[in-house]
C-alpha cells in the first residue's frame, strides 16, 4: 500500500485569506499553549531559577532563527523598521502578552508589555513571578543580531524588575 501526505501547501492555496487569518491564529495560540505548559512543567520539576535559564536560552535561540528566517523570507533591511515588522510576524506576537511601541522612530524604539498573561497565570498558581529578564533581553539581542548588529539595546526591564500592573517590560532599541 502507497502512503500519501497531504500538501500544506496545496491546502492553504484554497483556504480564503480569512481562513489563513484564523489558521495562524491559532498557530499562535499552538505556541504560546507549548511555551506556557513546557515552562509551568520545568518550573513544577526543577524550579523557577532553572525554568527561567532554559526559558532564555530558548529565547536567544529560537527569535534569532525567526528573525533570520522573515529577514530572508521578506528580503527585510537592517532598520528599525524591520525589527517591527520581525516581531508584529513572530509567533509571540499573538495571545501573549499584551504591549506595543510607545516611541518608533528612525533612530528610537521603546517597546512596553502593558499585561503580562504568563506572570499573571503563575500569580494564580501561588508561584513566584518568574525572572524573564534575562529571556526578554535574549530575545531582543538575537532579532538585533540579525537585522543590524549596530541597533543597541539601551534599556531592558522586566520582573524581577519592579514593575506596575500596567507597564510589565520594555525594551529601548537605539540606532546612531
Amino acid at each position: 500500500m502507497e502512503l500519501t501526505q497531504p500538501d500544506k501547501r496545496a491546502e492553504l492555496m484554497k483556504m480564503s485569506k480569512e481562513e489563513i487569518i484564523d489558521y495562524i491564529e491559532v498557530c499562535n495560540k499552538n505556541f504560546w499553549s507549548l511555551q506556557n505548559n513546557w515552562m509551568a512543567n520545568v518550573t513544577m520539576k526543577y524550579g523557577s531559577e532553572v525554568a527561567a535559564e532554559f526559558d532564555e536560552m530558548l529565547w536567544a535561540k529560537w527569535s534569532a532563527v525567526e528573525a533570520h528566517r522573515l529577514k530572508k523570507l521578506w528580503n527585510l533591511g537592517n532598520t528599525l523598521a524591520d525589527v517591527v515588522k520581525v516581531m508584529t510576524f513572530s509567533l509571540a506576537a499573538e495571545e501573549g502578552p499584551e504591549g506595543g511601541y510607545a516611541e518608533l522612530t528612525d533612530k528610537r524604539m521603546v517597546f512596553k508589555i502593558t499585561r503580562c498573561p504568563m506572570q499573571l497565570a503563575r500569580r494564580e498558581a501561588g508561584w513566584p513571578e518568574l525572572n524573564c529578564k534575562p529571556a526578554f533581553a535574549a530575545m531582543w539581542k538575537a532579532i538585533i543580531s540579525v537585522i543590524n548588529p549596530e541597533i543597541r539595546l539601551a534599556e531592558v526591564y522586566a520582573p524581577h524588575d519592579a514593575h506596575t500592573e500596567d507597564n510589565w517590560c520594555g525594551a529601548t532599541l537605539e540606532l546612531d
